[in-house]
C-alpha cells in the first residue's frame, strides 16, 4: 500500500483496515480480472464471505510508483434486515461457473482491435440506451449477448417459463423477458424507469480483449410508475420510491457490438455518490 493510499466501500471513504477488512473470511471460487497496463488499475469480480453471508465483489486497484494508491470497494449484499434479495443466488450462481466464460479473454485479431476512446464511446451506448429508455436507441448488441446480473444470466436463458407470481425467482425480471435477447429486450422500452444514468466512470480498459469495466449509478426517482412501452402496451413499474443502484459493469466488445456484458449492483440512497473525483 503507498502511503497515501485511499480505500472506498459502497461510496464511503473509509480507513484502511475498516468495514470489509474486517469482516471479510473467505474468497468464493469466482473471480474474473480486467486488467489495464496504460492506467495501471485493474478491476476484478469476486465472490466472498463474511460469516454466513454471501455476497458479490467489485474491486478496482490502481497501482502508483509507490505501491497501490487507491482501493475502490462494491459489495453486493443481501438484506441485513432479512428483506426480499432480487438475486438470491447470485454467489452460488457465480461459483458454480467457477470462472468466467472463456471468450473474455480471447485476443481480439491484431487489425481489428479498436482504440481505448472508441471502446468507451460503444460502451457508454449501453447506458445512453438504457436511460429514459423507449426502444428507439442505438443498441449495439450481438444476437448472442450474454448478460449476468449479481451472478445470473438475465438475457436469452433457454427454456424460462412464466411463473404464478410472474417474477423469476432469481431475477426481478419476468420469465418471458428474460428468454429474449439484450437488443430486443432494450427494444420493448421496458427500462425506461431508469430516469438516469450518472457518474460514467470508464476506469478500465483493454484493448487487446475489446474489454471496458465501467462503474456508474442509475437512479430511480419513483415517479415513473405508469408507462407504455414501444409497442404502445401499458405497464406499471412497481417503483414507488427514489433509490438508485450503484453498478460496476464490464463489457465485451466484438466488431462493435457487445458480445458479453457482467454486471453488480447494489442498492444505495438516491442520489448518492462514489467517494472519487
Amino acid at each position: 500500500m503507498a502511503p497515501a493510499m485511499r480505500y472506498t466501500e459502497n461510496g464511503q471513504e473509509l480507513a484502511c483496515g475498516d468495514g470489509l477488512w474486517g469482516t471479510a473470511d473467505a474468497l468464493g471460487v469466482y473471480r474474473h480480472d480486467i486488467a489495464d497496463t496504460t492506467s495501471g488499475q485493474i478491476a476484478s469480480f469476486s465472490t466472498i464471505s463474511e460469516g454466513e453471508t454471501r455476497s458479490i465483489l467489485v474491486t478496482r486497484l490502481k497501482l502508483g510508483p509507490d505501491g497501490i494508491t487507491e482501493v475502490e470497494c462494491l459489495i453486493a449484499r443481501p438484506d441485513p434486515m432479512g428483506g426480499a434479495d432480487p438475486f438470491p443466488n447470485g454467489p452460488a450462481n457465480l461459483d458454480a461457473m467457477g470462472a468466467p466464460d472463456p471468450s473474455w479473454f480471447e485476443p481480439i485479431p491484431a487489425g481489428q482491435r479498436l482504440p481505448r476512446d472508441e471502446l468507451c464511446r460503444i460502451a457508454n451506448l449501453y447506458f445512453a440506451g438504457l436511460e429514459k429508455n423507449d426502444g428507439k436507441g442505438v443498441y449495439p448488441f450481438a444476437e448472442d449477448c450474454v448478460r449476468i446480473e449479481n451472478g445470473s444470466r438475465t438475457t436469452a436463458e433457454p427454456g424460462t417459463k412464466r411463473t404464478p407470481e410472474n417474477r423469476d425467482p432469481e431475477t426481478p425480471y419476468q420469465p418471458d423477458f428474460k428468454a429474449m435477447n439484450a437488443r430486443e429486450q432494450f427494444e420493448t422500452g421496458f427500462f425506461a424507469f431508469v430516469d438516469r444514468i450518472r457518474d460514467r466512470r470508464f476506469v478500465i480498459v483493454d484493448e487487446e480483449i475489446g474489454v471496458v469495466f465501467a462503474f456508474a449509478f442509475f437512479d430511480h426517482s419513483g415517479t415513473v410508475r405508469q408507462y407504455e412501452l414501444a409497442d404502445g402496451t401499458q405497464v406499471s413499474s412497481r417503483l414507488t420510491r427514489p433509490f438508485s443502484w450503484h453498478i460496476g459493469e464490464a463489457f465485451r466488445i466484438e466488431d462493435g457490438l457487445f458480445t458479453r456484458i457482467e454486471a453488480v449492483m447494489t442498492d444505495c440512497p438516491y442520489g448518492m455518490q462514489h467517494g472519487w473525483s
